[in-house]
């Protein structure tokens, strides 16, 4: 009997310190998965921020290069539209401008200082304190105020209209706004012309390709980034699980040191 119970001892002693042993084993082995997995997303981390460095470097680049596109195309508008006269076309253009305005002012001002106009200028005037007065009269009837708002108001835009008619009817100015009007179809059509060639230039032929391999630059450095942070949120994942396996295995160890 006593030899059946020491062997039973010495079975049992064996059989917790080969479990101890196998413990120690896959604690030491969980260790080692999670350093190298930390190790992997400081390494990918790394990679994620170089990444992000040359992205940024590409996108600037190429932000540069559409400014380039833009500036050639400018010069080159300016350029083309030279030889097909812009500059006189413009200069036209501005003087019929500055003709017609001189005009309309000139006008206006006869208008104003003729009888009718000033006998509803100063009806206007009485038109909008009688306004002002109803607006603040309580004893009138929101039906009343509205007609009479809408009376006054109309008084009141008197003036102004006259004179608009008398602009508008002027044979003068008519004249005056049909060489404005025709002298700006002459910029326009100029202006179509250029735009049809401006892209055909060498200068501009040039700044676009360059923008071009830019803009592809920043595909490649986009997708690079992608890639990385695919591998860092995969590299995070591993790390994550063998910290959760360490403790897990932490406290099991604990809890059995506890037991015994």
């Amino acid at each position: 009997m006593q030899h059946f119970t020491l062997a039973m001892f010495l079975l049992a002693f064996c059989w917790v310190g080969g479990t101890t042993a196998v413990a120690a084993q896959a604690t030491t082995k969980t260790k080692q998965d999670l350093d190298a997995a930390q190790k992997k997303l400081t390494d990918v981390t790394h990679d994620v921020t170089k990444a992000e460095a040359e992205f940024h470097k590409a996108e600037a680049a190429h932000q540069a290069a559409v400014a380039k596109v833009q500036k050639a195309r400018q010069s080159a508008a300016v350029a083309v539209g030279a030889k097909l006269g812009m500059p006189a076309a413009v200069a036209q253009r501005d003087a019929a401008s500055r003709t017609l305005d001189a005009a309309q002012k000139a006008l206006s001002k006869e208008i104003r200082a003729q009888a009718d106009y000033q006998a509803a200028a100063k009806e206007a005037d009485q038109a909008s304190a009688k306004l002002g007065e109803a607006r603040d009269d309580t004893k009138l009837s929101d039906e009343k105020r509205k007609e009479l708002t809408a009376e006054l108001s109309k008084t009141i835009r008197k003036p102004t209209e006259l004179e608009r008619e008398r602009l508008e009817a002027d044979g003068n100015l008519k004249q005056l706004r049909i060489a404005l009007a025709e002298a700006g179809k002459q910029v326009a059509a100029i202006q179509t012309e250029v735009m049809k060639v401006v892209d055909d230039q060498p200068e501009v032929k040039t700044a676009m390709q360059a923008e071009r391999d830019d803009a592809e630059k920043v595909k490649k450095a986009r997708e690079e980034l992608d890639k990385h942070k695919k591998e860092q949120a995969a590299a995070q994942k591993t790390v994550t699980a063998d910290t959760q396996k360490a403790q897990a295995q932490a406290q099991a160890k604990k809890k059995t040191k506890n037991g015994k």
